[in-house]
């Protein structure tokens, strides 16, 4: 929907946070997400699926990598992590359209991270929990990212997945998820330090939130962050859509991703926001029709 431009980042590396809503996020002390330090754009994101409602992680992985309303399956022993469109036929990611391009593909943390790049098959390098990797340890989760990102090269796509908050929710643990939230941070602020902020995008996001209450996943909206060079000061990017984070990624890669929907967010970072420019419902409705209006009529059924 978004039409590609020349690449701006060598590197991107994708951060969700399983389980982190904007309560939780606001209950520890988070200078780096909250972007005290300035390059940084923040976002609330909205997270269910177009049409439905609440999503759970695996979709809501899919949906980050497609920038669609998408199928898909955790992987494990029996299947691959492979989106697929509501018709049954395989979803474009954006690992699909980086590796065209060349650029090494890589997941880390929990294994629901491969679904963004378009499951398994898609990696390059692995550093998944059926790797043995721990996906609720955040210093683990940080020095598998960087350790990653110099793997790849000059050029890399990192999907990493910690899963401390949301553990830490599930088990009714309030206290555990501010530390969880308060490691995340931390966890960030290791990951800048490893990467070139010219030439890296980072963006935190989440799938969903988790309520310590009540140990069960939320509709609340969660956070959407980037951190760039480029960006100037604390950007406010308002309201938007975690689909959104697909096209955002492709663009700063100089790819095109046309099945995606939504903004590309860095450039609204970058550009700033208009006046008029609203929220990502605004775009969607239009982007909708379009792509209705080219859709092949069905054929009427006869009496």
């Amino acid at each position: 929907m978004v039409q590609p431009a020349r690449a701006m980042i060598d590197k991107v590396v994708l951060l969700i946070i399983d389980g982190l809503d904007v309560v939780n996020f606001t209950l520890g002390n988070t200078p780096t997400m909250s972007g005290l330090h300035g390059r940084t754009a923040v976002g609330v994101a909205h997270t269910e699926i177009l049409g439905a409602g609440t999503t759970i992680t695996p979709i809501a992985h899919a949906m980050m990598g497609t920038g669609q309303n998408v199928i898909a399956h955790r992987p494990g022993k029996e299947t691959r992590g492979r989106p697929y469109t509501y018709l049954g036929e395989p979803a474009t990611t954006i690992g699909d359209v980086a590796c065209q391009a060349g650029i090494p593909v890589a997941a880390v943390g929990k294994n629901e991270a491969a679904i963004v790049v378009g499951g398994l098959d898609r990696l390059d390098i692995s550093r998944l929990e059926m790797d043995g990797i721990d996906a609720n340890d955040d210093e683990a989760i940080a020095q598998e990212t960087i350790a990653t990102l110099e793997a790849c090269g000059s050029r890399g796509l990192v999907v990493a997945t910690y899963n401390g908050v949301d553990s830490a929710g599930h088990k009714n643990n309030v206290r555990g998820v501010i530390e969880a939230v308060e490691k995340t941070d931390r966890m960030v602020e290791r990951i800048l330090e490893a990467t070139d902020p010219a030439k890296s995008l980072l963006i935190i996001a989440s799938d969903h939130g988790t309520n310590p209450l009540t140990g069960r996943h939320n509709n609340v909206p969660t956070p959407l962050v980037l951190i760039n060079e480029r960006i100037v000061g604390r950007m406010d990017l308002g309201v938007v859509h975690n689909l959104e984070i697909a096209i955002t990624i492709a663009s700063a890669f100089g790819l095109s991703l046309p099945e995606a929907f939504g903004r590309d967010l860095f450039k609204l970072a970058i550009e700033g926001l208009r006046w008029d420019s609203g929220d990502y419902r605004d775009t969607l409705e239009r982007q909708l029709k379009e792509f209705t209006a080219h859709q092949a009529k069905r054929p009427q059924l006869r009496d």
